[in-house]
């Protein structure tokens, strides 16, 4: 998630716990502090240096600072904090609510988007993800930002506002993972030959989500809703990591989008003077069927990066506009009919 909803988050974790007196003792306002420093803390690694822009989404960002291993020790520096700035709390309290915190206001939202998080690091590299909802979703956020106003506008009842938009923001990821889970069976009911199936959270929408079917051959991306047929609009065919050279395959940065993309997409051609240009697109962030985010590489022939960039599909302004097009039905043409 974004940071403004981690800080949230945070924040109402912290008002949990019932304050000592009122006004606040020093405890309650280092529990307040460090949670919400908490919850925070982790995404700090998007200042950690990396070779290029590839390594640092998908290595740097949301690596060790974002494992449950290290989750014990980030809390201990944010009550630390806390404590610097509050110095006669209580510590126990500060750092349950800080760990608390930690996991429920960062680790937690981070699984629940689509991108992925390396929960089990170092023991694990995989990317954890329950897709639930966009990494930034103003559904989240504005009743919590919104219920955040009201305490500090109304501060005899801080607290109370604080758990209302927690619970607002805590129904409203409910509801999408109720969604999700019928919208997921919609589309297997629609492709029953498909090896594997999920629905992924579409752009400021809740009721329509997208879907990709796995076939043995090809892959089937479109738009599912509620009370309406699953929307087919683009069949792609399944790509073969063998067709990449082995050698191109054994380069980290390469290798390490190829373990990203669930869908992938993938692309690689020859350059004039010997540069190979690799494109590894996954159908997971797809409009009209076509992912809007790649991964491109460009190799030397001695197979050194020399270029690695992150592409989104275009300018904020044109994949607005695509969204439009869609939602509006100028999508291109669709294949509805069911697979065999």
């Amino acid at each position: 998630m974004d940071n403004l909803t981690h800080g949230l988050i945070g924040l109402a974790v912290g008002s949990l716990r019932r304050p000592d007196s009122s006004p606040l003792s020093h405890t309650d306002k280092a529990v307040l502090l460090g949670s919400v420093l908490a919850a925070e803390l982790p995404d700090l690694d998007t200042l950690l240096p990396s070779a290029n822009s590839v390594d640092h989404a998908l290595r740097a960002h949301r690596g060790l600072s974002h494992s449950l291993l290290a989750a014990p020790f980030i809390a201990l520096i944010a009550s630390g904090l806390a404590l610097l700035f509050f110095r006669r709390s209580r510590f126990l309290p500060v750092y349950l609510s800080s760990l608390l915190s930690l996991s429920l206001a960062h680790l937690l939202p981070d699984l629940w988007t689509g991108w992925g998080t390396r929960l089990l690091l170092p023991f694990s590299d995989q990317r954890l993800s329950l897709d639930w909802t966009m990494v930034v979703d103003p559904l989240v956020t504005l009743p919590l930002l919104l219920c955040s106003l009201w305490a500090w506008r109304r501060r005899s009842h801080w607290r109370r506002a604080l758990l209302v938009g927690l619970s607002l923001a805590a129904a409203y990821v409910g509801l999408r993972v109720l969604l999700q889970a019928s919208l997921s069976s919609h589309v297997r009911h629609a492709h029953p030959s498909a090896e594997r199936v999920q629905v992924f959270p579409s752009w400021l929408s809740l009721t329509t989500w997208r879907f990709v079917a796995v076939l043995p051959s090809e892959y089937l991306a479109g738009t599912v809703s509620l009370g309406a047929p699953p929307l087919v609009q683009r069949r792609t065919p399944r790509p073969s990591l063998e067709s990449l050279p082995p050698s191109v395959r054994a380069v980290p940065t390469g290798h390490e989008a190829l373990a990203w993309a669930r869908f992938p997409v993938l692309s690689s051609s020859s350059e004039p003077d010997g540069r190979t240009r690799l494109r590894i697109g996954d159908l997971r962030y797809h409009l009209h069927g076509e992912p809007t985010l790649s991964f491109v590489l460009v190799l030397s022939p001695e197979l050194s990066v020399l270029d690695a960039r992150l592409e989104r599909g275009g300018s904020a302004r044109e994949l607005l506009r695509r969204w439009r097009g869609e939602e509006s039905g100028s999508a291109p043409p669709t294949v509805g009919n069911p697979s065999p």
